[in-house]
Order: structure tokens, then sequence, then C-alpha cells
């Protein structure tokens, strides 16, 4: 295979050729004298090696353009960082197949990028569930021995030994729900628009908490107008996302303390926020544009004794975004946070 300096060597030789065979015959056959033939030939060659001067003038550019893009493209295949030089000039053609070329590596490489983010958040995940998993099957398994063996015998003992594999159970159903919701995430699952009663809405979710919130002794005050009028939204995610981040709440506060939920409505833009408001342990400034990524986790030490698979915000934050909603975090260290939900309010159905 010719390089295209070679071509072009190839073409003005073969074409030079050509030339002195077509003046030979012409000489041959009395068209044109000796002394004629003899200046033809010769300007002919001039004229030739001017060209083929003036060619390698325009054509060294690209040549030179053409084997940067194939430095650039094995670069490319064995995935190493290549600079583009884009003070090298170049005609328009190949300028546009540069930026072409550097806009399609510049996709894959995002495209890969993002591959390879994913495939290390699902590891962290895997490994985050199996260290969480652990804890609570250890705690069952101990707890059913010491019964089984006679090692629990006093009845107040027993008791608890029942309570703490209700918990631990309750804990690995958290953890198994956590893991369904996020294999859903991304299954394009649809929703219908439902007629939303806020107060009934907000029995549906505090009910199953009543039991736990008087065990804590905990005090949870519900703050909206009365004047909010029902309204079309999707349910099932709203529902999830108040229950996430109400359980996140009762997760990083103590016993005793205060949790509100409060609810406001701007009837300018038809919105409603519902924000819950804890009196925990907070989130330091740094850390609170993370708190809604799927591997992160407020608690760095992992501390196990606040269940789950820390998967709870970006489930929310997920579920957010596919009804067109959004969460905010205002916390302060110590103090407590507050999560607030805002979403559309429809007045008709679609």
């Amino acid at each position: 295979m010719f390089s295209i300096r070679s071509q072009i060597i190839i073409g003005v030789i073969s074409s030079v050729i050509l030339t002195t065979i077509i003046l030979v015959i012409a000489y041959k056959l009395m068209w044109f004298n000796g002394h004629m033939t003899l200046t033809l030939a010769i300007t002919t060659m001039i004229a030739s090696c001017l060209t083929l001067s003036i060619c390698s003038i325009f054509i060294n550019p690209l040549i030179q353009k053409i084997k940067q893009f194939n430095i650039k493209t094995k670069q490319f295949i064995n995935h190493e960082k290549f600079i583009d030089d884009e003070t090298f000039q170049s005609p328009r053609e190949i300028k546009e197949l540069n930026d072409s070329f550097n806009k399609m590596a510049y996709e894959i490489n995002n495209q890969m990028n993002m591959i390879k983010n994913e495939q290390q958040e699902k590891t962290e995940i895997i490994q985050n569930l199996a260290h969480d998993l652990k804890t609570p099957l250890a705690g069952i398994r101990s707890y059913s021995e010491g019964l089984r063996d006679g090692v629990i015998s006093d009845p107040q003992e027993v008791h608890e030994a029942y309570e703490i594999l209700i918990k631990q159970a309750n804990r690995l159903s958290i953890l198994f729900d956590d893991i369904t919701h996020v294999i859903n995430l991304n299954t394009g699952r649809s929703y219908p628009l439902e007629l939303i009663q806020l107060d009934q809405l907000l029995v549906n979710i505090l009910q199953p908490y009543e039991q736990h919130i008087k065990q804590e002794n905990r005090t949870l005050e519900v703050n909206f107008c009365t004047d909010i009028d029902a309204f079309y939204q999707y349910r099932p995610p709203i529902e999830r996302i108040l229950t996430n981040l109400l359980d996140n709440a009762l997760k990083f506060s103590n016993s005793g303390s205060r949790i509100d939920i409060i609810i406001s409505e701007c009837k300018e833009n038809d919105v409603i926020s519902i924000s819950i408001k804890d009196e925990g342990i907070g989130i330091v400034p740094e850390l609170q544009s993370r708190i809604f990524e799927r591997t992160f986790r407020v608690e760095d030490s992992r501390n196990t004794k606040t269940g789950g698979s820390g998967l709870g915000l970006y489930i929310a934050n997920e579920l957010a975004q596919q009804i067109d909603a959004s969460i905010t975090v205002q916390s302060d260290l110590d103090i407590g946070t507050t999560m607030t939900l805002t979403l559309k309010k429809f007045q008709f159905k679609k």
C-alpha cells in the first residue's frame, strides 16, 4: 500500500512519461520537428517538477494531519490521553473531520467513564449490603441458638430475645425493600395520577410509625393549612419519598426528640412543600451536596445501629425526579436537619 506522497510522485512521473511518449510519437509522425519536440519535452518536465513542488507544499500539512489522526486513533485505542494541536492549520474538510473525531472521542470517554462509575457504584452497593446483612443475620443466629440451647431461659430475657429477633427481621425486610426499589428505579415504571387529600395521605404514612414513636417517647407535630384543596399527583412515589425522609429523621435523631412535619402551599406556582424537620445529629456543610448519592452514607463510620442500607435518600431523590419534584436539605451540625419535598399540584386529571 503506497502512501499519499508516493502516489502523487508516481502520478507526476507517469504523466511525464506519458507526455514524453506522446511527443516521441508526434515526432515520428513528423507533427513536430526535432527542436520543437525537445523544447516541449523539457518544458513538460520543468512544469511537472514545479507541479510536484507546489503539490508537496500543499499536501504536506494534509499528510501530517493524517499522521496525527493515526497517532490519535492508536492512543485512543490504547486508552491513552491525546492532545489535539488546535493551532495546526489544515483544510476545512480535515478540520471538520478532526472536530468530529474529537467529539466522538469525548462522548465515548464520557460513556466509558459513566459505565465505569456505574460498575464501581454497584460493587460498592453490593459490598455495603453484604456488610449490612451480616449484623442482623449474626444477631438472629446468636439469639436463636441461645433460645434453642436454653442459654436464654429467664422469662424477661426470653421476651427481650424475641423482641431483638423481630427487630433484626424487620431490619432485613427494610434492606430487601431498598434493594427492590433500587432495581425498580430504572425500569421506566409509570404511575397513574390520583386525587390526593393531604390529611389522608399523612394518615397512611404516619400510622405504621405510631407504635415506634410511642416507644421512643417522641413528639411528632404536623402543621399545615386546612384550606389546601385536593390535587392530582402520583401517590405511590410521594408516599415512598416521605416514608424515606421520615425514616431518615428517626434514624439520625435521639429518642425523646421532636419531629415536625410542615406543609405549605404556593398558590401562584401551584406547588406544595412538605418539610420533615428533626433534632438530630445534622450534616456538615461539605457533605450536604452528596447525601443523595447512591453509595453515600451520612454515617462515615458506618455505625450500623441506624440500620437500613443507606439507599433511602438516593431512592427518594430518584423518585422525586421521576415525578418532576425536588428535595432540598437544610442542616446544622448537632442541631438538626430539614428535608423538603416540593411537588407540583395538578388541578385536573390528565
